[in-house]
């Protein structure tokens, strides 16, 4: 009984994430994008809600979480494993909810990510070449003393990009109801 009196107290805050959540996840599933006319408005509106709640102190919350959340998956971006669109959402789940928040749904995003890979992996058929793939990859890093080589003779069907925006979505649910409940 008290969970769900805890349920019916759910913040405004809490309520813009996820229609931006929503939106988000919506586009990247369907246009494999997530729009900047939704995530930068977004964190315009989560800065000009703590500003408003918390002044000062709020505008500090929201940068700090708004800049782990970029820099979280920043090097994955980079490598080319994630588009901007996925950054910019987890930077958004940072600017509504802070950085402690913004890390759990992070490795919540991952774990999931990691299970939705492994399922579509299954599905097309392609988990024992993948792994063979990683395997070759990761000798060459090691035994080239850590640096980033070309991995050019690696076996590589067409390649088709799993939607990482469901995951931070799904992750930061999680997270969320993770604190409605407690």
């Amino acid at each position: 009984m008290r969970a769900i009196g805890r349920l019916s107290s759910i913040g405004l805050l809490d309520l813009l994430l996820l229609v931006v959540l929503f939106i988000c996840c919506y586009t990247d599933l369907q246009e494999r994008k997530i729009l900047n006319v939704v995530v930068l408005p977004a964190m315009l509106v989560a800065l000009i809600m703590h500003l408003l709640l918390q002044g000062v102190a709020g505008a500090l919350f929201w940068g700090k979480g708004t800049l782990v959340g970029l820099a979280l998956l920043f090097i994955p971006f980079a490598l080319g494993g994630l588009g901007a669109g996925d950054v910019k959402l987890l930077g958004v789940v940072g600017s509504f909810k802070g950085v402690f928040f913004v890390f759990k749904a992070f490795l919540g995003a991952a774990l999931l990510g990691g299970v939705f890979a492994f399922l579509f992996l299954l599905k097309k058929k392609r988990l024992k070449k993948t792994l063979r793939n990683l395997g070759s990859a990761l000798q060459v890093f090691l035994f080239s003393c850590f640096r980033i080589c070309n991995l050019g003779n690696l076996e590589n069907d067409d390649v088709e990009a799993l939607p990482y925006g469901l995951a931070i979505v799904l992750g930061t649910i999680v997270c969320l109801a993770g604190e409605w409940l407690c």
